[in-house]
């Protein structure tokens, strides 16, 4: 799936990618949910999972949460670690996903 399938606006779109390479640059980050689905709701919050292969720090964790609470996107933002997420969700994650950041060096 591409980028262009995602259901969030161009200038929401910026907001999350500045956000994203401020905090996590070196890490790829994937949207997934409804927003990917076409299921979004107006106010459906936005799922982004981070492309770790250790598990992301607390205090980054909360950076993340505190940024995009912060930030002028009109829905939640809810973050989840790769390497911390079951096999299970790893599969519903890869069955429908959107890249949003590639890996930045």
């Amino acid at each position: 799936m591409s980028i262009s399938q995602l259901d969030i606006s161009s200038e929401h779109l910026a907001i999350v990618q500045q956000i994203l390479r401020q905090l996590v640059p070196s890490c790829e980050v994937w949207a997934f949910g409804s927003r990917v689905k076409g299921a979004a709701k107006p106010f459906s919050d936005l799922d982004l999972v981070v492309m770790s292969q250790q598990p992301l720090p607390l205090a980054l964790m909360a950076s993340l949460s505190e940024a995009f609470s912060e930030s002028d996107l009109p829905w939640k933002v809810d973050i989840v670690d790769w390497s911390t997420t079951s096999p299970d969700f790893k599969a519903v994650i890869d069955q429908q996903k959107v890249k949003v950041q590639a890996v930045v060096f």
